[in-house]
């Protein structure tokens, strides 16, 4: 080929790309725009009335950071507090690892351990002051200090006391703060996981709030983790504390919910439309308009976070909070022997599934529908632990296939399962049993794994090279169930 033909060629080819990348980018606009009209439209669905919280009611809030638990729960705290129920907050870190803000509030983008420490302070007392306007005394807020966006990396990776996280913002391995619930506080599963059933067993709550596990930040949907699973530790204590607490989700970062951003505090607010479709019962808190000013007056006192996202922070000043309630599912148990993995989805006829994700919410979801989690199967039998993830279109050898799976036994011992796949032929780790058929992909994990009767978090994730098209988020189910005959 000559170099005149050669250049021709190039132009063609570049012109074919272009056509496509334009395409490509309207393809994600007009899914965008899909996705922001569902929402608006959604805020104006009804949705059942929350209880309120009234004398007799104890309340504890997990907040990941600190203005968490003003966004989500600000109206429900002062409702509370002025009903006579008590209220606890318990801040899980303290947001020293957000270094964009650090930068800002010492003038200099050369971010030190010190000045994460520094800032990390400023927000506990922002914190204060917020939960003072809305009825929360200092006595009433416990800062744990574990590391921020760390949480998600205690829960994978980091559980035992012989391997420790090492902060990205302090530089520590322990908590480098002297107010920390546990002094010197080890930067693990093991030491969060009991500190939080330390407060539990010392408060007795009647309802615990917690973060969504469908938030799309990892110390969110970790802090839910976290919490439902000492939850489900404290339930083999006697007394049945456990069992008499009543669970409640509360969201904060779910894409570009809420909307409309900004001031809105006439507007109704709504979980995101997927979201709504999924299987969370959501309720709505009416809050009088003297709740909503004083909510608007406490988010006003994070005057670090206000600087950055205002417009953000504002949008949750609204005439009524949301919250759902998540069902926990149970593994089905199955005869033996009557369950194949083949990747039909026939002998899973009566098992319903355990969780139902939300579909078509994201961009890249929409785009890539065979990395689009539909839902996630489980049952056993006495070989097997039966995993089956259905996507909303043909799995795709371009996308990786992961599914997480952590037992909690009684005993306090934790297990964590991670299987990767690769359609068609790869899956990690080797001589894993799993196989897929259009949208269906089943996997098979020995069932001495995990304690029949332990409780089981699990979670899939599928990634497009290092761009996540979905994430079911980890959600809790039961260990045992009744036996489903074929």
């Amino acid at each position: 080929m000559t170099r005149r033909g050669l250049r021709k060629t190039l132009k063609a080819i570049a012109a074919v790309l272009g056509v496509a990348a334009a395409l490509t980018v309207v393809a994600a606009l007009i899914i965008q725009f899909r996705i922001r009209i569902a929402n608006d439209w959604q805020q104006y669905a009804p949705l059942p009335e929350a209880r309120a919280a009234g004398m007799g009611d104890s309340i504890i809030v997990f907040a990941p950071h600190c203005d968490d638990e003003t966004l989500g729960c600000g109206g429900m705290l002062s409702m509370a507090a002025a009903n006579g129920a008590r209220a606890r907050v318990a801040l899980i870190t303290n947001g020293d690892g957000y270094r964009i803000g650090v930068a800002r509030a010492f003038g200099t983008i050369k971010v030190t351990p010190a000045m994460c420490i520094r800032y990390a302070y400023q927000r506990q007392r922002e914190t204060l002051a917020a939960l003072s306007e809305l009825g929360v005394p200092a006595t009433s807020v416990t800062f744990l200090g574990y590391p921020d966006r760390g949480i998600a990396a205690l829960w994978n990776d980091y559980w035992g006391t012989d391997r420790l996280y090492v902060s990205e913002s302090t530089r520590s391995d322990r908590s480098p703060y002297s107010n920390s619930y546990t002094p010197r506080a080890r930067y693990c599963g093991e030491s969060l996981i009991s500190d939080i059933e330390s407060l539990i067993r010392r408060d007795e709550p009647t309802d615990v709030y917690i973060p969504h596990p469908s938030d799309n930040h990892p110390d969110h949907y970790a802090t839910y983790c976290f919490v439902t699973a000492a939850i489900a530790q404290l339930g083999s204590e006697r007394g049945g504390l456990a069992s008499r607490i009543r669970m409640h989700t509360y969201l904060v970062h779910r894409g570009d919910w809420p909307v409309p951003r900004g001031d809105h505090a006439n507007e109704p607010l709504a979980p995101p439309h997927a979201l709504a479709r999924g299987d969370t019962k959501w309720y709505a808190l009416p809050l009088a308009p003297e709740t909503t000013s004083a909510k608007r007056t406490a988010i006003t006192r994070y005057k670090t976070q206000m600087a950055i996202e205002r417009g953000f922070l504002m949008s949750f000043v609204r005439r009524n909070e949301v919250f759902g309630d998540l069902p926990v599912r149970t593994v089905a148990s199955v005869a033996d022997g009557t369950h194949r993995v083949d990747g039909r989805p026939d002998d899973w006829h009566g098992i319903p599934p355990v969780v139902v994700d939300p579909v078509g919410d994201y961009v890249v979801a929409g785009m890539n529908k065979g990395g689009d989690v539909r839902a996630i199967y489980l049952c056993r039998d006495k070989r097997c632990l039966y995993v089956r993830v259905d996507c909303v279109g043909r799995l795709s050898k371009r996308i990786t296939y992961t599914v997480n799976l952590r037992g909690l036994a009684e005993s306090k011992t934790d297990d964590h399962c991670s299987i990767r796949v690769k359609p068609p032929r790869r899956c990690w780790p080797a001589g894993t049993t799993w196989a897929y058929r259009k949208n269906v992909l089943e996997i098979a994990v020995p069932a001495a794994r995990f304690d029949p009767g332990g409780t089981l978090f699990v979670q899939a994730l599928t990634r497009l090279a290092r761009v996540t098209v979905d994430d079911s988020g980890w959600h809790e189910v039961a260990g045992g169930g009744k036996r489903q005959e074929h």
